[in-house]
Order: structure tokens, then sequence, then C-alpha cells
């Protein structure tokens, strides 16, 4: 099993740590035709997310 920055990372995460573990966990549920897709039409890149949708997704995936 692969361990993620998430789960070793130590104290409060920031928001571009939210981003990067959005990231990450997308990335590790991906498929070969997913990632031929964002190939092909591109993605909306997390950066471009508001802050605050950015850590009401986070908290919905990794809030306790």
């Amino acid at each position: 099993m692969r361990t993620t920055e998430r789960q070793i990372r130590e104290g409060e995460p920031t928001i571009d740590d939210m981003r990067y573990d959005l990231a990450e966990q997308s990335a590790m549920n991906m498929n070969v035709g997913q990632i031929i897709e964002i190939l092909l039409d591109g993605v909306q890149g997390l950066y471009e997310i508001p802050d605050i949708e950015v850590k009401d997704e986070w908290n919905q995936l990794f809030g306790e």
C-alpha cells in the first residue's frame, strides 16, 4: 500500500496541502482511459478553484 503525503504530514494542512491531497487522491484512483481523456481534453487545475471550495471538498474526503 502506498503512503500518501497526507498520512505523513504533521499538523494542520494548508490550502496548498489540501490541493495536493485532492490531486494525489484523484491520481491514485484514475484509470488509463481517464488519463487519456485528461491529456486530450485538459482539466481545470486545482490552483484555479477558490480556496473555500478546496477546503469543502478536502473536508468531505478527509475530514473527521
